[in-house]
């Protein structure tokens, strides 16, 4: 995040300074980003991936929509139809089997009802990230800040204070094979952090949160086809139904989005 966060800056800094702005009374929502956001959303997730396989951990993150749609009901007052809470119904739905799914790791931890305390990390990283990207969209929406520039802030400072937090509690953290951790390193710097999040960040200039939040349903798909190629973990029955009605959700949800859209354009012509 502080190695993306610099790279952000210096381009907005060298390349579109005209953007490269910040305003002090806007701090609050920066620090949001960044202790929600940033810090404790990748903390939660990441300490949750010791004991969760991937394509389960991308689903829980899934609830995402839930927690985006109560946002941004109460910051934009964006109501969601009959039709949508459906999709949305049917999507937390489909999430359930692979809740029921509990390694023996997660036992470890404990359980709260049939939720372990790593789903549980999870859940609240799903919150926290849907509650980032509310107030995300509030700055590059309303506040006309540059997507890059609102990223590469957040991700700097973020990543600063987790490391700054590692280091006391961690200690050093040696790395043995420099070559390939550095490569690794800077293909997730680039392909997550520069280009899908400034992409998702873009993106949310023209859909709401919450449609953005619900296309990321299709993440566990891809989680499930690399986990398998590169970590060798078993896709079991439940991925399949979790993923069907999932699916089905997306595309109702979906559909009446553009119907809304569409209706709008309609009244704006005339």
């Amino acid at each position: 995040m502080t190695l993306a966060g610099a790279i952000l800056l210096c381009y907005q800094y060298f390349y579109a300074r005209e953007h490269f702005k910040f305003r002090w009374k806007h701090v609050k929502y920066y620090v949001q980003i960044i202790l929600l956001g940033i810090y404790a959303n990748y903390i939660l997730r990441f300490w949750a991936l010791k004991s969760l396989t991937a394509p389960k951990a991308a689903f829980i993150l899934c609830l995402a929509p839930f927690f985006s749609s109560i946002f941004s009901y109460y910051f934009f007052n964006e109501k969601l139809s009959r039709r949508q809470w459906f999709g949305l119904f049917v999507g937390f739905t489909g999430s359930i089997p692979i809740l029921l799914t509990t390694s023996t790791t997660e036992q470890l931890f404990g359980e709260i009802a049939f939720i372990s305390l790593p789903e549980l990390a999870m859940i609240l990283a799903a919150a926290c990230t849907s509650y980032s990207w509310i107030i995300m969209r509030k700055l590059v929406r309303h506040k006309n800040y540059s997507p890059t520039m609102a990223n590469g802030l957040t991700m700097f400072s973020g990543g600063l204070l987790a490391l700054f937090t590692a280091i006391p509690l961690e200690g050093a953290l040696p790395v043995k094979n420099p070559l390939p951790f550095f490569g690794w390193l800077m293909l997730i710097i680039i392909i997550s952090n520069v280009i899908c999040r400034n992409i998702y960040t873009h993106l949310l200039k023209q859909y709401t949160a919450t449609f953005m939040s619900f296309a990321a349903l299709l993440s566990p798909l891809f989680t499930a086809l690399y986990s398998w190629l590169f970590l060798g973990e078993t896709v079991t029955w439940h991925f399949y139904l979790s993923s069907a009605m999932v699916l089905f959700g997306l595309y109702i949800f979906y559909k009446d989005e553009l119907n809304g859209q569409t209706a709008l354009v309609d009244k704006a012509a005339k």
